[in-house]
């Protein structure tokens, strides 16, 4: 399905804001500069956005993973910090561990539109039966889509039935 930037609900997809400023500093100081007090302040937004617009909200939220050297080097998961709030405001579960980056992939960032889903293949291993058949996964940033697009497609490969992609902020494009 094609990754629709914007602040509205298409296809499942939901985005609390635009990845501009402020929020796309908030979401570089808290990333990049460790500024976790910046990352808290955005999951009480988006988690004060997010919930009027959550018609029917998912089994359980799926942060997409880092892999252990980005995580290592980082010392925390952005999408992780970001989506906690979320899952403990709509009561459900956030399957942090159920899934892993098993390729330590090139950042996305740094790569064509072209270029991203062919980094992102085979970037995950499902390490464990997800018994939801709704489910919302939780990016930092959608640009393409193309990460989430990839691990959307594996779940629903292994009997998920639905897969919401929801994200902090959205590039427009």
């Amino acid at each position: 399905l094609p990754w629709t930037t914007g602040l509205g609900e298409t296809l499942g997809e939901l985005s609390a804001f635009y990845y501009e400023p402020p929020i796309g500093e908030y979401i570089l100081a808290g990333k990049t500069g460790k500024q976790l007090d910046k990352l808290k302040i955005l999951a009480d937004l988006l988690a004060e956005n997010l919930m009027p617009r959550v018609q029917k909200p998912p089994q359980a939220i799926i942060p997409i993973p880092l892999h252990k050297t980005r995580l290592r080097g980082r010392g925390f998961n952005q999408a992780l910090e970001l989506a906690r709030p979320l899952a403990h405001k709509l009561n459900i579960p956030l399957l942090n561990h159920a899934i892993i980056r098993n390729r330590n992939t090139r950042e996305q960032k740094t790569l064509r539109a072209v270029q991203r889903a062919t980094n992102m293949q085979h970037a995950f291993t499902i390490r464990q039966t997800i018994p939801y058949r709704h489910v919302a996964l939780f990016d930092d940033v959608v640009t393409t889509g193309a990460t989430c697009k990839a691990l959307r497609d594996q779940l629903l490969s292994h009997g998920v039935k639905t897969v919401e992609i929801w994200c902090c902020a959205a590039t427009k494009q």
